[in-house]
C-alpha cells in the first residue's frame, strides 16, 4: 500500500505528466523512426547491403524530417493544426542554428510556440472584426512564428547543442571507464514509475541518433527498449511467484517480448517493489557486456520487442547484442528467484483498486445498491469509456479491445470505448479505466468533475473488468429507471 502511495503521489503525477507530454511528441511519429531504422541499417556504408545512392536519404531524415516532424506533433497537441504548423516553423530555426541533430530543440520550441500562438489566439479570439479573421490568423501565426525561429537560432540551438555535447561527453566518459550500466540504477525504477519515456524520449534518443552519424550505431537505444531484464523478471514470476501475478506472467512476458509493450510488467513489480533490483541487476550486466563486446543499434526499436530489436541491430552488433540481452535475461530471472523467496507477494494479490465517482473515493461498485443515486453522476448513462495508459498506443489499446470484448459479451456492445493517453482525458468520457500508478496523472488532466476513475491490475485480464461491468449495469438501470418516472 506504501508503494501505490508513491506511486500515485501528486509530485510524481506531474512529473509523469511531463513524461507523457514528451512521449507524445514522440510516439505518434516512431512508424518513421522505424522506417529510418531499416533504411540505415540497410543502405548505410556498414549496413545489411550497403548503397550509396539509397544511403544519401539517411542523413536529411535524420536531420531535417524527424525534428519536423516531432515539433508538428508537438504543436499539433497542443493548438491543433495552427499549433502544429507554427511548430514546425519555429522549428526550423534550431535545425538550422545548430550542426547536430535537434531533436531536443524540437521538443522545446514545438511546445513553446504552439503554446504562445495559442495565447494569442484566446486573447484576441472575440475581439476581430467579422471579415478580418483570416487576415489575422496568417499574420498572427506568420509574425509570432518568425520571432519564435529567430529566438530558436540565436540561443534554444546553441543551448541544446552545448548540452547534449556534454551530456554526451558524459555518457562517453562513462562508456570509456566502463561505468554504462550505472544507468541501470536510475533506468529501472524511472521504469516502474511510467517516466521512462522522460528518460529515453528527452535524454537516450537524442545522445543516440547524436552518435550514430560517427558510430553507426548507439547503445544508447538499448538503455530503455532492452527487455531481456524485464522479461527475465516475469520469468521468475512465471515460475516462483503467487497468486494472480504466476498466472498473468506469461501472457505478459509475450506480450512484452513480443509485441513489445512494456507497460504490462510495471503492475507486477509496483505489486512487489523489491523486484525492481532483479531488473536493475540484469539491465546493469546487459549494458556492460554491451560496452566490452561493442553492442548498440542503428536506431529506436519501436516497439521495443525482440523482433524491433533484431531488425534494428547492425551485422558489427549481432552477438553483442545477443549475448547481452540472453545475459540479462538470465541475471534478472536469478536475482528475481531470490527475491521471491525473500518477500514472495500476498497469495492472491487482491489489493483493492479505488474507484473514484463524483470526486470522492469508494471502496467498490458494490457500495452501490440499486435505486441509490450515485453522486456526481446522476441521470447520466454511460455511452463513452476511456482506456488510458502512459502512451495511449500500447497496453491501452490491448485494455479497450479486451474491455469491448467483454461489453460485447454483456449485451452492452453499444458503448463506445476507445484508448489514448492519461495526459489526454478531456471532459467526454463517462468512465476512465487506468493503471493505478497513472491515477493521479488521468485525474490531472480530466476537465470533468463528474466523470468516473477505475484502475485495474491488467489491462488484458477479463475479470478486471469486473467492476467495471458491474458499475455500468447499475448507472444505466437507474438511468433507464429515472427515465421511465
Amino acid at each position: 500500500m506504501g508503494n501505490n502511495r508513491i506511486a500515485n503521489s501528486p509530485a510524481l503525477a506531474k512529473i509523469r505528466k511531463f513524461g507523457g507530454v514528451m512521449s507524445g511528441m514522440v510516439m505518434p511519429n516512431l512508424g518513421a523512426f522505424v522506417g529510418w531504422g531499416l533504411m540505415a541499417a540497410i543502405f548505410i556504408p556498414n549496413g545489411w547491403f550497403p548503397n550509396e545512392k539509397l544511403g544519401e536519404m539517411v542523413g536529411p531524415i535524420l536531420n531535417y524530417l524527424f525534428p519536423l516532424l516531432i515539433g508538428y506533433t508537438a504543436g499539433y497537441n497542443i493548438h491543433g493544426q495552427r499549433g502544429g504548423v507554427i511548430a514546425a516553423f519555429a522549428t526550423m530555426g534550431v535545425i538550422v542554428g545548430s550542426n547536430i541533430t535537434m531533436i531536443s530543440g524540437a521538443m522545446v520550441m514545438g511546445p513553446l510556440s504552439s503554446w504562445l500562438l495559442k495565447k494569442f489566439d484566446q486573447k484576441v479570439q472575440h475581439k476581430i472584426k467579422p471579415g478580418f479573421e483570416m487576415f489575422v490568423n496568417n499574420f498572427s501565426l506568420g509574425i509570432i512564428g518568425l520571432l519564435c525561429a529567430i529566438f530558436a537560432y540565436m540561443t534554444v540551438g546553441p543551448v541544446i547543442r552545448l548540452l547534449i555535447v556534454i551530456i554526451t561527453s558524459g555518457v562517453n566518459w562513462c562508456t570509456t571507464h566502463n561505468l554504462l550500466p550505472l544507468l541501470s540504477v536510475f533506468m529501472a525504477p524511472a521504469q516502474v514509475l511510467f517516466l521512462n519515456n522522460v528518460v529515453n524520449h528527452g535524454i537516450l534518443a537524442p545522445i543516440g541518433f547524436a552518435q550514430v552519424p560517427e558510430l553507426g550505431k548507439s547503445i544508447m537505444f538499448l538503455v530503455d527498449t532492452n527487455n531481456g531484464p524485464l522479461l527475465g523478471t516475469l520469468m521468475a514470476i512465471a515460475l516462483f511467484g503467487r497468486g494472480r501475478a504466476k498466472k498473468t506472467a506469461p501472457m505478459a512476458m509475450f506480450i512484452a517480448g513480443i509485441a513489445g509493450i512494456g507497460e504490462v510488467y510495471f503492475p507486477f513489480v509496483l505489486a512487489n517493489p523489491l523486484l525492481v533490483f532483479a531488473t536493475m541487476g540484469g539491465l546493469a550486466v546487459s549494458l556492460f557486456l554491451q560496452v566490452i563486446m561493442d553492442g548498440g543499434l542503428i536506431g529506436v526499436a519501436s516497439p521495443g520487442s525482440l523482433i524491433a530489436i533484431a531488425m534494428m541491430t547492425p551485422k558489427s552488433a549481432i552477438v553483442a547484442n545477443l549475448v547481452s540481452i540472453s545475459a540479462g535475461f538470465v541475471v534478472s530471472c536469478t536475482l528475481g528467484w531470490l527475491l521471491l523467496k525473500i518477500s514472495p507477494g500476498s497469495e492472491d494479490d487482491n489489493e483493492e483498486n479505488p474507484v473514484i465517482v463524483g470526486g470522492r473515493q469508494v471502496k467498490s461498485v458494490s457500495d452501490f445498491v440499486p435505486g441509490m443515486t450515485v453522486a456526481g453522476s446522476a441521470g447520466k448513462s454511460i455511452q463513452r469509456i476511456l482506456v488510458a495508459c502512459d502512451s495511449g498506443m500500447g497496453s491501452s489499446a490491448m485494455g479497450a479491445s479486451v474491455l469491448r470484448k467483454r461489453l460485447k459479451e454483456e449485451g452492452l456492445e453499444s458503448i463506445t470505448v476507445i484508448n489514448d493517453s492519461a495526459n489526454r482525458v478531456g471532459k467526454e468520457y463517462d468512465i476512465v479505466i487506468t493503471l493505478s500508478g497513472l491515477l493521479e496523472r488521468a485525474k490531472l488532466s480530466c476537465e470533468n468533475t463528474d466523470t468516473t476513475f477505475m484502475t485495474v491490475n491488467n489491462f488484458i485480464k477479463l475479470s478486471d473488468y469486473d467492476e467495471t461491468v458491474a458499475f455500468i449495469k447499475h448507472r444505466n438501470q437507474v438511468d433507464n429507471n429515472e427515465a421511465t418516472v
